[in-house]
């Protein structure tokens, strides 16, 4: 439970745990990179989809800034189609698995790949994009409009004339936000890649409707015994209707936002929202189409 109640302010304590453990939730997840890669080794459709984008958008060969790359599950695929990406992350050990990856690669690919350490919220790289990516709910880890906010500012000024955002995230299941935090699920059976035991893997997460934070505890358990891992992961749940108000503020136009990688709509049922956007164009009175400048606050 949160220890909150109607009209009433968070308690210091419980606010101050609620902020460590998203804290924790941004880098856990992402400190084993070999067993991060085995959990989403069969994750492709994504993969695809970044691919064809780029196909779509560039016509050809061309600069991509892949936000929040990890160890370069879609990065490295799309040096493979020509392109030159530029992969910033904020986590060592995924960069880390990342470099490893790209040694592996031969070098026309791997000299396509620039590595870059760096936060969402205020990047500097000093050129510019015709196409900007932050796959696999990356924006998930802007845990507030503010932070939202400024990873935006920085997308705009990265990307070049006409040029592009696409992400992806999840679409919020008011089913799966409600389930009990006391219980655990999805308990499945595998070998553990760094540890080579056999290991139980379940979840359970608590979900904050103020600040639409879920923390989800991650279990690793070992079959035959031993000190159980519990690897935290926190996201912000970003709704439909929210996502396209806060890309509006932050001056974009939302030209595609679909419900999953094979095309299909938004809608119920759907895991994902594919957002596909562009800066929205100014009007001959500077302001963004679709709205009046208000008029100028008088000073007091």
């Amino acid at each position: 439970m949160s220890g909150r109640g109607p009209g009433r302010r968070p308690r210091p304590a419980a606010h101050a745990d609620h902020l460590l453990a998203v804290d924790l939730g941004a880098r856990e997840h992402y400190a084993d990179a070999a067993l991060y890669d085995h959990e989403y080794r069969r994750r492709r459709a994504d993969v695809r989809w970044y691919r064809d984008l780029a196909r779509r958008v560039l016509g050809g060969p061309g600069a991509i800034l892949e936000l929040g790359c990890g160890s370069g599950r879609v990065t490295v695929a799309l040096a493979r189609d020509g392109h030159r990406v530029t992969a910033l992350d904020q986590s060592a050990p995924m960069l880390a698995a990342l470099e490893a990856r790209r040694a592996r690669l031969p070098p026309s690919v791997r000299e396509r790949i620039e590595p870059v350490r760096g936060d969402l919220r205020d990047f500097a790289l000093r050129r510019r994009f015709p196409l900007v990516i932050a796959p696999f709910n990356v924006l998930e880890h802007l845990y507030t409009r503010v932070e939202l906010a400024a990873c935006l500012r920085a997308v705009r000024r990265h990307l070049a004339p006409g040029g592009v955002l696409a992400f992806d995230v999840q679409l919020p299941d008011p089913g799966w936000l409600a389930r009990d935090p006391a219980r655990r699920w999805a308990r499945t059976r595998f070998t553990h890649p760094t540890t080579g035991q056999r290991t139980w893997y379940s979840t359970s997460h608590h979900y904050d409707p103020v600040s639409q934070i879920a923390i989800i505890h991650l279990y690793y358990e070992p079959e035959r015994g031993g000190r159980e891992q519990v690897v935290l992961l926190s996201q912000r749940k970003y709704f439909p209707a929210e996502l396209e108000a806060l890309l509006a503020h932050a001056g974009f136009r939302v030209v595609e936002h679909g419900g999953d990688f094979a095309g299909a709509p938004l809608g119920p049922g759907a895991e994902s929202q594919v957002v596909v956007c562009t800066v929205a164009p100014r009007s001959s009175t500077g302001s963004r189409r679709g709205g009046r400048r208000a008029p100028a606050r008088p000073r007091r």
